[in-house]
């Protein structure tokens, strides 16, 4: 069966959306070890696995979130729409337990509770940056949101939705962040951007098929191709 999204999470696990809108994980060594379906709310956009005890699923046919427990089990399902937020393209997990939404109509970054209180908001993006962001990935990682356009580069914001920088980094559907370090998918490679050093490194993906995503974790390199996900693993030194 052919797949369509894939991410990864900091314990080893990788998670794929199929085309049937399944959502699988496969731990560290492949072997499937969760499965979750629902038919309900249109095609998976989206899965952040930042935290494996709350799994955010994102439907944006309905604007719907849906939050899974470490076992792929539904805790929380939220409509957007009750915050007039029918248009977004991206959501992503905080650290703190709240979810942060991109209310693309208004152009701002929103923290939201999952009782869909309000706890911050940013400006008016387009006003801050003179740009008019359409992102297509999001992620939280140190208190920082890096909110991906893959024209405009990476736009990155604090804990408090405070706008801070725009990365030029571009062509980003899919970041990892570990520290200083940005690692992204370029066509058939994978590329590592330490911020702190200004130095890039490349890892070449084996051509096995098309790609649909690849991810690096400790000494695995996950890659998903369109019709199977392989593990790469490295010798450590």
């Amino acid at each position: 069966m052919h797949s369509r999204f894939m991410t990864t999470d900091e314990l080893g696990n990788v998670y794929v959306v199929r085309d049937d809108n399944s959502l699988v994980r496969f731990d560290e060594n492949g072997d499937s070890s969760a499965f979750f379906r629902s038919i309900q709310n249109g095609e998976i956009a989206s899965v952040d696995a930042t935290n494996p005890m709350n799994i955010v699923v994102y439907y944006p046919a309905y604007s719907r979130v849906v939050i899974l427990d470490r076992q792929l089990a539904q805790k929380i399902d939220l409509d957007l729409r009750r915050l007039n937020i029918a248009n977004t393209s991206v959501v992503a997990a905080s650290a703190d337990g709240n979810l942060w939404v991109y209310d693309q109509f208004n152009a701002r970054l929103r923290k939201i509770d999952q009782q869909l209180n309000e706890v911050v908001q940013s400006n008016d993006v387009r006003i801050e940056t003179n740009a008019v962001p359409t992102p297509s990935f999001m992620i939280e990682r140190d208190w920082k949101v890096f909110l991906c356009d893959t024209v405009r580069g990476i736009f990155t914001f604090d804990r408090y939705a405070n706008y801070v920088n725009t990365l030029a980094v571009y062509g980003v559907k899919h970041l990892q962040v570990f520290g200083s370090q940005l690692i992204y998918r370029n066509a058939d490679s994978l590329v590592s951007w330490d911020r702190s050093k200004v130095h890039w490194n490349v890892l070449q993906i084996p051509r096995k098929g098309r790609i649909i995503n690849a991810a690096l974790i400790r000494n695995t390199l996950y890659v998903l191709y369109e019709d199977a996900l392989i593990l790469y693993r490295f010798k450590q030194h």
